[in-house]
């Protein structure tokens, strides 16, 4: 049986980048919250991810994560799926594959890392 109570915070956190709702994202992120993106680039902190959602959401405010499968360990949530209206044109994001996990720590998230289908991205875009 899932651990319902990562899967609900990982759920409503993905439902708050769905919404563009930023209020309701960073309440879900703890203060040392990591965001890692495809390429490994890391970015710390609660305010520093709170602007780069205000700008993402801004200049991509159609962006939805695509839930496909859900799988739990520990502390871990792990979501394959897919995006729509992102930075990656509509053409990859069509076949791309992505991988969303999260570490969950006193029931905020505490990472949020993405993991993407590159040779897809990498293919499309030559």
């Amino acid at each position: 049986m899932k651990d319902t109570t990562t899967v609900d915070v990982v759920s409503t956190f993905v439902e708050c980048i769905n919404a563009g709702d930023l209020d309701g994202l960073c309440s879900l992120m703890t203060d040392d919250f990591a965001f890692i993106d495809y390429g490994g680039k890391v970015e710390r902190g609660k305010d520093v991810m709170r602007q780069g959602f205000r700008s993402y959401f801004s200049d991509y405010p159609q962006y939805k994560n695509i839930t496909e499968k859900v799988l739990t360990g520990g502390t871990g949530v792990a979501i394959i799926g897919k995006t729509t209206g992102s930075h990656i044109s509509p053409e990859v994001e069509v076949k791309e594959t992505v991988l969303w996990t999260a570490e969950i720590r006193d029931g905020k998230v505490a990472q949020w890392r993405i993991y993407a289908d590159t040779d897809v991205v990498n293919q499309t875009s030559e």
